[in-house]
C-alpha cells in the first residue's frame, strides 16, 4: 500500500511539473534548434564557414580541381581504340 502511494505521489509530481512548465511557457513560440545552438557558440572565423563545410579543406579541393582541368586540357586529343 505504501508503494502505491509513493508511485502515485511521483506520478502526480511529474504531472504538476509538466503543467507548471506549460503554464510558464504559454504564448511563446519555440525557438529553432539552430538559434538555440548559436547562442552557446562563440563567434570565430571557424563558425562563419557554411554549414556542412566545417571539415572541408577548400584549398586542397581547389588544387585538385585545377589539376583535373590541366590534365583534361593536356589529354583532350587522346583517342582510344
Amino acid at each position: 500500500m505504501l508503494l502505491l502511494r509513493i508511485v502515485g505521489g511521483v506520478a502526480v509530481a511529474i504531472i504538476l511539473a509538466i503543467f507548471a512548465e506549460m503554464w510558464l511557457k504559454r504564448g511563446q513560440t519555440p525557438r529553432p534548434l539552430a538559434e538555440r545552438m548559436r547562442d552557446g557558440m562563440k563567434d570565430t572565423a571557424e563558425t562563419e564557414k557554411p554549414l556542412g563545410m566545417e571539415a572541408t579543406d577548400l584549398e586542397s579541393v581547389e588544387r585538385a580541381q585545377r589539376l583535373s582541368e590541366i590534365s583534361a586540357l593536356k589529354n583532350k586529343d587522346v583517342r582510344f581504340k
